[in-house]
């Protein structure tokens, strides 16, 4: 068992060491192709600046019925109502399905704190976005709880862009990729190739045994 083990991995790295420079060339051409494909991604996207809003909701008083409705408040903050109205307070400059695809909104799981992060294509619409979700919000709240409270806790204008970077994930990946499907292709190759380079394949194919073999020499020395 342990002898075709052996066999099987020595005959694995025999196929490895003959395509070597296939399995090489298809790992840089797909390394190079995710490089361009990502560097031209990069420089042809638009910048997009974000704004980080949080939000507290509920008063000292009753802020334990203002966690257990966190759910809730995270239901109608991404509720279609909201991209509307905020489409609404925003004189409709942009249309509805873009700012709905502008924003995210997040609630945390502890506490009454709602999370607005918008993107825009300058730094004044995010601000603008985030600034008509969160009056849009705190409207709607208001309207199905009129006793509770929305206030801004803090907010922040993210200076650098968003999907202007380089994205190096991609082409870790796609080097990934090509060193195993190049592998792969090596080996189905290998599996179909039945030429004699060795003893072992003399041995495994015509079935005879090999006396010796003679040593390789350069042709200088012939």
């Amino acid at each position: 068992m342990n002898n075709e083990t052996t066999k099987g991995y020595k005959e694995f790295t025999n196929v490895i060491k003959r395509g070597k420079w296939i399995i090489l060339l298809i790992t840089i051409l797909a390394t190079l192709t995710a490089t361009l494909i990502t560097y031209h991604s990069m420089k042809s996207s638009k910048p997009m600046y974000q704004t980080i809003t949080s939000v507290v909701i509920g008063n000292r008083a009753d802020i334990l019925d203002a966690v257990t409705l966190g759910p809730t408040f995270e239901q109608i903050a991404n509720s279609s109502t909201i991209s509307k109205n905020a489409c609404a307070i925003l004189k409709a400059t942009l249309p509805v399905s873009k700012i709905q695809k502008s924003y995210e909104i997040t609630v945390s799981a502890d506490a009454p704190i709602l999370t607005i992060t918008t993107s825009g294509e300058s730094q004044k619409e995010s601000m603008a976005i985030s600034n008509a979700v969160f009056t849009s919000f705190s409207k709607e709240v208001k309207r199905l709880y009129p006793t509770e409270t929305v206030k801004v806790m803090e907010s922040s204008a993210q200076n650098d862009v968003v999907n202007n970077k380089f994205k190096v994930l991609n082409v870790i990946l796609a080097f990934l990729l090509g060193l195993f499907l190049s592998v792969f292709i090596v080996t189905f190759i290998g599996f179909f190739d039945e030429k004699i380079r060795s003893k072992e394949d003399v041995e495994k194919y015509l079935g005879l045994h090999v006396l010796g073999n003679l040593p390789k020499r350069n042709k200088t020395h012939i």
